[in-house]
């Protein structure tokens, strides 16, 4: 599938990561040769320049390529500057890992109605993760939804958004409520570590959105954290929106980004890219899933406090 459309997997290795590569304090270190040649390259030759530079027999590579691995996080310097697929400490999500459940036939869905005839068969779920910081440059609110099919038991992404930054508790409550109703989810799952705890205390008392109170606690955890994923990712259990031209196309790849930027690093679990709300807000999502199936026991006794419809 993924070898009939280069094209696009080329697009996806254009996603913007989370600095260019020649940040400002990197010319405080580097050559001035080495500076005057990527300030001189084109934009769509930046990249390439950047990775013909004579580094390892360069007097200044320690200090320079030390400043540029700390900067990017060992995943994206491994597969920017050493153009490794993979780092050492490795991301857990590579690309070839979702390559085979990417469907260049799919788009995003701006709505969701559930298909007439077998609605009992379709489970919808939404994935929320909160903005912290009401201040414009904070946390962004993102919605991952996606549905299960009862009859293959396979999942499909159907959207993905990331809101605007600078949104009011009030109005991040009135946007998962009017979501909610865009897609009508049967399980609306949001995080509640700490004070984000009102955010579903609110949506219970003033609306009918079903929801569901999930911790970030357990987000190491192998077998229900996020690296949970990896076994319905192994097992193709996912269909993923890839139509190069149809909506949320930058979306997905900025989803895809995301996944390929997450791994471990000196033992903690972390993304090391710009975001990785996108991804929380999927594992919430996909947790919703689990409980709504039975796929897994643990996900119907884990969380008590929760409200299941």
């Amino acid at each position: 599938m993924v070898g009939e459309a280069p094209s696009v997997v080329r697009r996806h290795d254009r996603v913007n990561t989370r600095v260019s590569l020649w940040p400002n304090r990197w010319p405080a270190i580097a050559l001035q040769e080495c500076i005057d040649q990527v300030e001189a390259a084109s934009p769509e030759s930046k990249k390439q320049v950047v990775r013909d530079l004579p580094c390892p027999e360069c007097p200044m590579n320690t200090g320079c390529l030390t400043a540029k691995r700390k900067e990017l996080g060992p995943v994206l310097y491994d597969r920017e500057i050493q153009t490794r697929p993979r780092s050492q400490e490795s991301t857990l999500f590579p690309f070839d890992l979702f390559a085979p459940m990417l469907n260049p036939d799919l788009s995003m869905v701006p709505h969701w109605r559930k298909t007439n005839g077998v609605e009992q068969y379709e489970i919808v779920v939404s994935g929320w993760d909160l903005a912290w910081s009401e201040k414009v440059g904070g946390d962004h609110l993102v919605r991952v939804t996606a549905l299960h099919d009862l009859r293959t038991h396979k999942n499909r992404l159907l959207n993905v958004q990331r809101f605007p930054q600078g949104l009011r508790y009030t109005e991040q409550c009135e946007l998962i409520k009017s979501e909610w109703r865009r897609y009508e989810d049967d399980l609306v799952v949001i995080e509640t570590d700490a004070a984000q705890v009102i955010w579903a205390q609110q949506l219970e008392q003033s609306s009918q959105v079903p929801v569901f109170r999930h911790t970030a606690g357990d987000k190491a955890n192998l077998r229900i954290g996020v690296p949970g994923l990896l076994i319905d990712f192994d097992n193709e259990r996912w269909e993923f929106p890839y139509n190069e031209h149809g909506n949320g196309f930058d979306t997905m790849l900025s989803l895809l980004a995301e996944f390929e930027a997450f791994g471990w690093t000196d033992g903690k679990l972390e993304g090391v890219g710009e975001h990785d709300d996108m991804v929380m807000a999927f594992w919430h999502c996909s947790h919703g899933l689990k409980l709504m199936t039975g796929m897994a026991d643990e996900f119907r006794s884990g969380n008590q406090d929760g409200r299941v419809p």
